[in-house]
């Protein structure tokens, strides 16, 4: 995997994009991994869920994009 230069909220961009890309929003997201989490609480923790799941933005990045830098359907 190349390596990506993220700018300033770049990790949230990249969760927001994989989010609506793979689950359809941040509410299937939630569903998909059985976080407790809905609502406006859904944005102050998706980071944390994400490393706490994936152990980084990166790796969770890495899981759902495809060769050619789309993401997975």
């Amino acid at each position: 995997m190349k390596k990506s230069t993220y700018t300033p909220g770049g990790d949230a961009k990249i969760i927001s994009e994989i989010a609506k890309e793979h689950f359809g929003d941040f509410t299937g997201m939630f569903e998909h991994h059985g976080w407790p989490e809905r609502g406006s609480d859904m944005m102050r923790k998706v980071q944390t869920r994400v490393v706490e799941t994936y152990g980084s933005v990166r790796a969770f990045e890495a899981r759902f994009q495809k060769e050619g830098g789309a993401y997975e359907q």
